[in-house]
């Protein structure tokens, strides 16, 4: 399928035997030259459809209209790699079958809101950074800087991104249902594996495509 974006809107094309092309003209915010769109990237640990239904008790109409996380699109950030080329996708995705991390437990309680101290745009539920959760993010990191990943500077704050707002909300129009929902908790989430995903924008939103699938160290208990 072939995509013309412009002013960051996609307009399908044609059908078209170069299936994945997009052409890229006057992209807002950006200095993208004509040319084709690169994989952009994460990593990520792909929630349960169990925990995807508790962390769902959470949408509630009592919030100011915005955009609410897809089941399908629920999951727990790792990293953020970004746009990058197709041969340096697929060395990050070889690197990351050298981590070596045990299988766990993912404790999901609370939620908060981006930015904490201002004006928010995004509402999460929370995860707690537990050991083995911080030691799988070094793992991943580790294995991707050694293909020249470089990471993100800001401290690692695990969380479940439940919904978006285009503008940052007034203060205190989220505060009721932050205060309702604090003591939220979900049932412990084992944690198996982890997902190279391709994050790719379709008209209706972004779709994530599984590049690669890890497992994590069954044998140990954790």
């Amino acid at each position: 399928m072939k995509y013309f974006l412009e002013q960051a809107a996609i307009v399908k094309l044609a059908d078209s035997a170069h299936c994945g092309i997009v052409y890229i003209r006057n992209v807002s915010q950006t200095n993208i030259k004509l040319g084709l769109i690169v994989p952009r990237l994460f990593v990520a640990i792909d929630l349960p459809e169990t925990t995807k239904d508790q962390v769902l008790t959470l949408r509630r109409d009592d919030l100011p209209p915005g955009r609410w996380a897809r089941r399908e699109a629920l999951h727990l950030t790792l990293h953020f790699i970004g746009d990058v080329p197709e041969a340096v996708a697929r060395a990050y995705g070889r690197a990351l079958r050298q981590v070596e991390a045990p299988a766990f437990d993912l404790l999901i309680s609370g939620v908060g809101q981006f930015p904490i101290e201002a004006r928010p745009r995004v509402i999460w539920a929370g995860v707690r950074n537990t050991p083995p959760l911080r030691a799988l993010y070094e793992a991943v990191g580790t294995a991707l800087e050694s293909e020249g990943f470089r990471r993100e500077r800001r401290r690692f704050h695990p969380h479940i991104t439940l919904m978006r707002f285009k503008k940052p909300l007034r203060r205190g129009l989220a505060s009721r249902w932050l205060q309702a929902h604090l003591d939220f908790h979900a049932q412990p989430a084992r944690v198996e594996q982890f997902t190279l995903f391709e994050s790719r924008l379709q008209p209706g939103g972004a779709v994530y495509i599984k590049r690669g699938v890890y497992a994590l160290s069954s044998n140990a208990l954790v």
